[in-house]
């Protein structure tokens, strides 16, 4: 009965936590989501605070991707070109802020923006609620397992990170290059770009920021005829 009553407190807050967080995806899946629809595996290893912050202008709090990997499970299969509309689950909108959409095909090592949304994303999300923010996956990208990530700078409150992790596997080309920008990662430890809080900066979200970003190409190899089997059925 005493490790039961346990248990529980210890799932218990760990739901506290992610109430008193802020937004992360809900779909696709977060890298160990505590979402129902999520792949699920070992209980203490479930982020139940996935919506905080990776880290602040003042300290880095997790890596990019918080986990190096996920659970096992099913990956969703997004076709080059596709729309997806991807679900935030947002305990927090800060009045919105900077959204980057990024791919990486050599797990976070590497990351190529492909979408921008500056100054306006969610803006209009409220609190508490699931918000649908769609991105299109681009029409050149290659084939393969990839990350699917959201860097997100807050216009209100601390000077934040937030990051959205979710592995997917992406059908396109087979192989090739594939260029865009090398994102910004700003309000992330002291070393990092400060962003200011919106309404004491005179309407800078970091423009001049987001203008310097380089560009990046990254080459994903081939893949082959066992391996392009597998991504249709992605495990």
């Amino acid at each position: 009965m005493k490790s039961f009553i346990a248990a529980a407190s210890i799932l218990l807050s760990g739901f506290a936590l992610l109430a008193e967080a802020h937004i992360t995806f809900r779909y696709p899946c977060p890298r160990r989501g505590p979402f129902a629809e999520c792949p699920q595996g070992d209980a203490n290893l479930i982020d139940y605070n996935i919506r905080s912050p990776v880290g602040t202008h003042d300290s880095i709090v997790s890596p990019i991707c918080k986990w190096s990997s996920s659970f096992a499970g099913v990956r969703p299969v997004f076709t080059a070109g596709q729309t997806v509309s991807a679900v935030m689950d947002i305990g927090a909108y800060h009045k919105g802020g900077s959204c980057q959409w990024t791919i990486s095909y050599d797990n976070g090592q590497t990351w190529v923006v492909f979408q921008d949304q500056l100054k306006t994303c969610m803006a209009d999300a409220g609190t508490s609620v699931n918000y649908n923010l769609p991105f299109t996956i681009p029409a050149n990208a290659p084939s393969g397992p990839a990350i699917i990530n959201l860097l997100w700078n807050n216009n209100e409150g601390n000077r934040e990170l937030y990051s959205s992790c979710s592995d997917v596997v992406i059908q396109g080309t087979n192989g090739g290059t594939f260029s865009g920008l090398a994102p910004l990662i700003a309000n992330y430890g002291p070393s990092s770009p400060l962003i200011k809080e919106l309404a004491v900066s005179g309407g800078d979200y970091g423009q001049a920021y987001f203008a310097a970003r380089k560009s990046i190409t990254i080459t994903v190899p081939k893949q082959t005829s066992a391996k392009r089997r597998s991504l249709n059925r992605p495990n």
